[in-house]
């Protein structure tokens, strides 16, 4: 399977042969992209809507005359106005988000989507967790920003720093590459809030390398989308692609991406579950992907294995002390 691959499976269609294997799924990537290229832009154009509000908002709030400047670690000058309360009416932002998975995880796994009544219908069923969502995103990016600054600019004083700043550095990748899997878990399974961070947090280390990918290609086009100059069209071009295809694009890669882990260890684990398979574990994290998690001893292995519970994943062991919640 390659790593954008959506599993071992065919879809089943006039003209396709059963035992023909599946494209490449970069072949696939930009099949769906092409044909769905149309209502990508139509997605695009109504997340713009709510975009282009809170975009407003934040010039409202900048323009208010209550900046002020904080030193960090005495290195670091920043204006607090601009970099932490500016960005607020994101949060008011994130529920849109919902229409924004929902649609492009239709299209990852080749289902039809109403791109404008299914965006509207997925914001409306599921605002309270992105609202939330939203909300600890702001507050993580805030403690994050704050505390590398602060850990970098005392490095100057002793190796020790190093420490808690490479610590925050790697809870942020952890915190970002969750952030992946979260929007589409929300919009297909009825799970708890704290459920699905658990799920994600698992999904960061087995999807590591889909994570790592998608991060990668998101990080090079922020580059060139910020750096390439192109010529007297610069600004023309930036406005068409934001207005257009950024967000959408951007929201149909991820959910490519990372679908397929998703579906593995949720979704394909229910249908077993409901075939009569429930009293048989399902497929293990750990067996797909050995030595992820910590190696149990002997006498525990068989109880130390994750695997899919009523929408989550959790520890066999959890289930026999009576652990869930």
């Amino acid at each position: 399977m390659g790593l954008f691959g959506f599993g071992n499976y065919d879809k089943p269609g006039p003209g396709v042969s059963k035992d023909e294997p599946p494209k490449a799924a970069p072949i696939r990537f930009f099949e769906i992209f092409a044909r769905k290229f149309s209502k990508l832009v139509q997605l695009n154009l109504i997340f713009i809507l709510p975009t282009i509000v809170a975009f407003i908002l934040m010039i409202a709030i900048y323009m208010a005359p209550t900046h002020y400047m904080v030193i960090i670690a005495n290195v670091f000058e920043v204006d607090a106005w601009a970099s932490f309360v500016v960005p607020l009416p994101l949060i008011l932002l994130a529920p849109f988000t919902a229409g924004l998975a929902f649609v492009t995880r239709n299209f990852a796994r080749e289902e039809h989507a109403f791109v404008w009544s299914d965006f509207w219908d997925a914001v409306k069923g599921n605002w309270k967790y992105f609202l939330l969502n939203g909300a600890i995103c702001y507050l993580v990016f805030t403690m994050l920003t704050f505390a590398v600054l602060y850990y970098y600019g005392m490095s100057s004083s002793g190796w020790i720093y190093y420490i808690p700043l490479w610590l925050c550095v790697v809870v942020a990748v952890v915190f970002l590459f969750a952030q992946y899997y979260l929007p589409i878990m929300f919009v297909t399974f009825d799970l708890k809030f704290s459920h699905a961070y658990k799920n994600a947090m698992i999904f960061t280390v087995a999807g590591f390398g889909r994570n790592l990918l998608v991060t990668v290609i998101l990080c090079l086009m922020l580059f060139a989308f910020l750096n390439i100059p192109l010529l007297n069209i610069t600004l023309l071009v930036y406005v068409l692609l934001l207005l257009f295809l950024v967000f959408s694009f951007v929201s149909y890669l991820v959910s490519f991406a990372v679908y397929p882990v998703i579906d593995r260890y949720m979704i394909q684990a229910a249908k077993r579950m409901e075939s009569g398979e429930a009293e048989k574990p399902s497929t293990t994290v750990e067996e797909e992907f050995p030595g992820l998690f910590s190696q149990p001893s002997e006498e525990d292995e068989d109880e130390d294995k994750y695997v899919y519970v009523n929408g989550r994943l959790i520890k066999k062991s959890d289930m026999k002390d009576g652990h869930q919640d």
